[in-house]
């Protein structure tokens, strides 16, 4: 589905620098507006999050996290756990697939050499 998804989204004829927010909806909603304007003023990009790459990296991620989640529940580890938790709260929360990706690789490392400690 994936696959399908990246393929419809490479192939729009929109132009590259096209915004992904409507301003006809975003001018006639307050809480819209001011959300866009917070965004664009912290440097968040909009077609950066609907971006194919970020996409699938917060999916895959997210789908770990929750592998973790449901290990640590099996388990009755902590560990498991809090980096689930963690993992998850990064695919919700960092913008960059490329960060996203670093950050839960090194979360992955981390639970692992904090199972070992355990044994």
């Amino acid at each position: 589905m994936m696959f399908a998804f990246s393929i419809f989204a490479a192939s729009s004829p929109a132009p590259v620098d096209t915004n992904f927010v409507d301003p006809a909806i975003t001018d006639d909603n307050a809480a819209a507006k001011q959300l866009t304007d917070v965004l664009k003023k912290d440097g968040v990009k909009m077609d950066s999050v609907l971006d194919e790459h970020f996409m699938f990296a917060s999916v895959i991620w997210s789908a770990v996290a929750g592998g973790y989640l449901l290990y640590a529940r099996k388990q009755r580890e902590i560990p498991p756990f809090l980096g689930g938790v963690a993992m998850m709260a990064v695919s919700f929360m960092v913008a960059s697939w490329f960060w996203m990706s670093l950050i839960c690789i090194a979360l992955m490392f981390g639970i692992y050499f904090q199972m070992k400690q355990g044994d």
